[in-house]
């Protein structure tokens, strides 16, 4: 397909969060990819993926779906009949082929790609989506006869690495979300509030501001369950004493900004205080390191080597990783690019990363944590979360308001 043909093939739509020439740049960058590599057709099933080329979304992508992407020619989606409407309203695809209830979903899809000329080439499937199973691999490639197959894992997130400005506008609105958030859950973690009463403060301070659903429940723990690592609210009651861990991104058209702070409430001992200073110390130092062209292990190292000074033991994670589209279950990228030890890829502008180094404190069952959202620029890095709650171990009261008071 010409240029001229792939740019009719593209259909206006007003609902699309990007441009037409956006979405052409994203194709070409992916069909580049797939050059390289010699394949001729890559069926895309990682619903962050189908959303990044098409615009088309849906919570439904647990229904087997497929974008079929040939080297050459139009684009088509397989999809469940129920979806249609979403291709139509929100996509700028032309060509698609939807199945019915009592359907067989692999059968047409092999007969459609059957029909598009994959059979005596080379396919790419994404082995590694959570969305395409095995059993889903398996029929398809013994409906299609005659294909080498390939693993295409990775195809698509090498163009989504590097995110364009009107992906970081996104990723901006979402931090404002988040930031929101995070003011109005720490306003309300006193004693006698529960776990509950935080998490719907999260919820609705991102919400009010722009936030649509996240990729992942937020992660609301205090006290003892303060240490559990993805722990979300149990309805626990906040008592004089706790640790309050919070981590939670906004999201707005499904590009998240994440952002985690601890918060102690009455007078926090020596092992919270140290901990928290060591943690923040190591952010500032992986953030201070953030530049085009420094290495991903060296930013790890950068982070990693300030906490280990403090001699409290060493975080067990990623010091980040790549953060943009997202659908349930979770909001990072970590599968596209981490920063994490003797890594060798050198940054770049318009990479977006959340730093994430935290600290358990066995005293107290707890962990200490605080993340920021940044973004590679071509002089250095710029921190897109840290507008409203400062960078330090948050003071919450002692004592629980009283009703009424002014």
């Amino acid at each position: 397909m010409n240029e001229s043909s792939e740019r009719n093939a593209m259909r206006e739509n007003e609902n699309l969060p990007f441009s037409l020439d956006e979405y052409r740049s994203r194709l070409a960058g992916l069909r580049a990819g797939m050059a390289d590599r010699g394949i001729d057709t890559a069926f895309i099933a990682v619903p962050e993926n189908i959303y990044y080329l098409t615009g088309y979304t849906t919570l439904g992508y647990y229904m087997p779906q497929s974008l079929i992407v040939p080297l050459e020619g139009e684009p088509m989606l397989l999809t469940y009949r129920e979806e249609l409407i979403n291709i139509e309203r929100l996509s700028w695809l032309e060509r698609y082929e939807c199945y019915e209830v009592g359907d067989d979903p692999i059968e047409i899809t092999a007969r459609a790609a059957r029909e598009m000329g994959v059979e005596g080439g080379t396919a790419a499937i994404e082995e590694s989506g959570y969305f395409f199973p095995i059993r889903i691999y398996k029929r398809l490639v013994a409906e299609l006869r005659g294909v080498s197959w390939e693993d295409g894992s990775g195809l698509v997130e090498a163009v989504r690495v590097r995110k364009s400005p009107a992906e970081i506008d996104y990723i901006r609105r979402a931090a404002a979300a988040t930031m929101a958030g995070m003011g109005e859950a720490l306003a309300c973690a006193e004693p006698g509030r529960t776990e509950n009463d935080v998490a719907a403060e999260v919820y609705g301070g991102m919400l009010r501001h722009g936030s649509e659903y996240p990729g992942s429940p937020p992660y609301v723990i205090s006290g003892e369950r303060s240490g559990l690592p993805h722990g979300t609210w149990e309805g626990r009651t906040l008592r004089e004493g706790d640790i309050v861990f919070l981590e939670f991104a906004g999201c707005v058209k499904r590009y998240s900004a994440a952002m985690m702070r601890t918060g102690f409430i009455g007078d926090p001992p020596d092992s919270v205080r140290s901990r928290a200073d060591a943690v923040i110390e190591s952010l500032e130092a992986a953030i201070d390191a953030i530049a085009p062209g420094v290495s991903s292990g060296d930013v790890d190292h950068a982070c990693r080597s300030t906490i280990l000074r403090h001699g409290l033991g060493e975080h067990t994670h990623e010091t980040g990783y790549s953060i943009g589209v997202c659908y349930p279950p979770g909001w990072n990228e970590t599968h596209i690019l981490n920063l994490a030890p003797g890594g060798k890829t050198e940054l770049e502008p318009g990479m977006v990363f959340h730093l994430v180094p935290s600290l358990i404190v066995p005293e107290l069952n707890g962990h200490v944590g605080f993340s920021e959202t940044v973004v590679v620029t071509e002089s250095g890095c710029e921190v897109l979360t840290d507008g409203q709650t400062p960078r330090a171990l948050q003071a919450l009261p002692a004592t629980e308001a009283v009703s009424g008071a002014a």
